[in-house]
């Protein structure tokens, strides 16, 4: 082979090697997003089988009776954050005493719906020794300890959970604008999403408890309904995010290889609040990097950019069952 000819496969290969790579990588990344979103789905069921079955008053709604203490409340009947799910178990420091001798046995003792995430939890390079959900990482305001106690005794507060962004749009120049939304949460109207009363859970409707106001009819025309929603934000560690480019008179879909999604967390714009303080990793480069755990990936000629991303949300339906 001259050298003329070996220059001319060199070119070759590295022309068939960028596609071979654009393929793995996104048989990789595509293969995790069908895997996680049927283990949400299967948490979803999970968490609504064991709100059916649990023994809560008729009157309660969903948010009260994940949140309320039986120990100090006499209204609550049962601490589903031990038994079903706790926000405070979304993040496990490994380090732990209680943690590090027996991890497997803590996991056993936490409530069934963090036990079955535990197969969707993270690690990253920029936070040696903490597991936790994916997501954004925010200070916990309750400092609450997570609820299991394993057969080491219960692990000291971490001070963090996590709350998921939801990336409600963005501008021409890529900034965005998000939502907050819980991991677990209630299906409801948007616009009743910070209305507990006008959930399908509780059997009854009281408009003069309702902190929304009033209403004069009851919002929801089937009650006593356990009706979950599990969130799960899935972001590739090998593709790139990007904007699609507006269709023009002579092609319907032109190329947006320009238009990728600049990580900018200084202009990301946000309609709620998140359950607390969003907690910066500055300079860390990941799938779920950055204050609002968009993620950062260093891509197309130095460019900071946002992986690929797809919030995947599972739901399940059960009529309550065991009512006190």
């Amino acid at each position: 082979m001259s050298r003329g000819e070996r220059g001319a496969a060199l070119v070759e290969f590295a022309l068939v090697s960028l596609v071979l790579y654009l393929l793995l990588a996104g048989a990789i990344d595509f293969g995790r997003l069908m895997f996680d979103a049927s283990a949400v789905q299967e948490v979803a069921r999970l968490a609504a089988r064991e709100l059916a079955v649990a023994p809560v008053r008729a009157n309660a709604t969903f948010d009260y009776a994940l949140s309320c203490d039986p120990a100090s409340d006499a209204n609550c009947l049962v601490d589903l954050k031990a038994r079903v799910f706790d926000p405070a178990c979304l993040v496990v420091d490994l380090n732990d005493p209680a943690v590090a001798l027996d991890i497997d046995g803590y996991f056993a003792a936490m409530p069934v719906v963090n036990r079955a995430l535990r197969q969707l939890m993270i690690t990253e390079p920029s936070r040696p020794g903490l597991l936790r959900y994916a997501g954004a990482l925010v200070a916990d305001g309750s400092a609450a300890a997570c609820s299991a106690i394993g057969p080491s005794g219960q692990a000291a507060p971490t001070g963090l959970t996590v709350a998921i962004p939801l990336v409600n749009s963005r501008d021409a120049s890529g900034v965005e604008t998000i939502t907050w939304v819980p991991v677990l949460q209630e299906l409801r109207a948007t616009l009743d999403a910070d209305c507990p009363l006008r959930g399908p859970f509780s059997f009854v409707y009281v408009a003069n408890a309702d902190d929304c106001g009033a209403l004069q009819a009851d919002p929801v025309p089937q009650r006593g309904l356990v009706a979950v929603r599990v969130n799960y934000p899935f972001q590739a560690a090998a593709l790139t995010g990007f904007r699609a480019a507006p269709p023009t008179d002579v092609d319907p879909l032109p190329r947006n290889m320009a238009n990728f999604i600049v990580a900018d967390d200084a202009g990301v714009q946000q309609t709620n609040s998140p359950p607390g303080d969003p907690v910066e990793d500055p300079g860390a480069v990941g799938p779920y990097a950055g204050q609002f755990g968009l993620g950062r990936q260093l891509a197309l000629a130095g460019q900071t950019v946002r992986p690929f991303r797809k919030v995947v949300s599972a739901q399940a339906i059960y009529r309550r069952e065991v009512v006190e």
